[in-house]
């Protein structure tokens, strides 16, 4: 049934109980959410393709709609970007098919982009290489930069025992295949050991590297700060937020947990500062509920995407 009132255990569950609506809508709302229920590209651990349900679970008792809140994280009164958001439901995935799907990807969310801002509900974090160049086709941009949050490099060597794209090559094939260029790439979040092949792609391509230990090092101002300087003439910016870039302790809902992590509050405030750069498109990949007993890891995935469209999101 259709209600009137906010209720928020009934109803079609949208993204913030938003309008579900088809790609040839999109045009009347600031913001189209998409899921892609993906789990092909994983290497480890499943349960990834049922993320973009569970999110959109966790989303419904919000709205992000102007509302006058009261910071108490900076002790100072915020008002929340007011905006009109669609979703479009999950796109079709082709199993045992990765070339399908991620030309699927592209293609919706290239049509996406053309029109409004997209939010990609994820799926593994193989996602992330159709959306990419979907986002890149679609707005025209020249120059893209990209800002990963992640444990992990996903600078991999391909290998024959995985898709052509998985979740932990998405980043090398899009350098390879020139859709992406390493020095407009920055990666926030790495930690542990790797096998140094991984490393050694970062640095030979450039990309700008911060560890989880470097960045709770610093404040959230030096973090945005480097963040705006560095991304400051791109005419667009893609963001992609790996669950697993957090702190353990809100990270145990993903495919490829790992110890350490970075903070989950200053996260969250890194977050509200992209309002300073020009962010074109916004993905969050690896949530596994299957793994997430709490359900603080789908709480948090809520927090992250509530906390740029609130007031990280520069709709200007």
């Amino acid at each position: 049934m259709k209600y009137d009132e906010d209720m928020i255990h009934s109803g079609i569950a949208t993204f913030v109980a938003s309008d579900y609506v088809t790609l040839d809508e999109i045009g009347a709302y600031d913001v189209s959410v998409v899921g892609i229920p993906l789990e092909m590209g994983l290497t480890y651990r499943g349960g990834a393709a049922e993320a973009p349900r569970k999110i959109r679970e966790c989303s419904m008792w919000k709205k992000i709609d102007g509302m006058e809140c009261y910071d108490y994280d900076n002790r100072k009164y915020v008002k929340t970007n007011d905006l009109k958001i669609c979703d479009l439901g999950d796109i079709n995935i082709w199993h045992g098919d990765m070339e399908k799907t991620q030309q699927a990807i592209k293609e919706t969310v290239s049509k996406i982009r053309a029109k409004n801002f997209p939010v990609i509900l994820g799926g593994d974090h193989s996602i992330t290489y159709g959306s990419f160049i979907g986002v890149k086709e679609g707005g025209k941009y020249d120059k893209v930069g990209l800002i990963q949050f992640d444990a992990h490099n996903d600078t991999e060597p391909d290998t024959p025992y995985f898709s052509r794209i998985n979740h932990s090559n998405q980043f090398t094939n899009l350098i390879k295949e020139g859709y992406l260029d390493g020095k407009d790439m920055l990666t926030i979040g790495l930690r542990g050991l790797c096998n140094r092949v991984w490393n050694d792609f970062a640095e030979e391509h450039g990309i700008t590297i911060i560890t989880a230990n470097e960045f709770n090092s610093m404040t959230s101002d030096k973090m945005i700060q480097i963040i705006t300087e560095k991304f400051a003439d791109y005419d667009a910016v893609y963001v992609t937020f790996d669950m697993d870039a957090l702190e353990a302790a809100y990270s145990e809902g993903t495919g490829t947990p790992k110890y350490n992590g970075i903070n989950g509050m200053k996260a969250l405030e890194t977050i509200r500062g992209l309002k300073n750069i020009n962010v074109k498109a916004f993905d969050l990949v690896e949530l596994s509920p299957s793994h997430d007993t709490t359900g603080i890891t789908a709480f948090m995935a809520w927090e992250v995407l509530y906390n740029f469209l609130a007031v990280g999101f520069n709709k200007n």
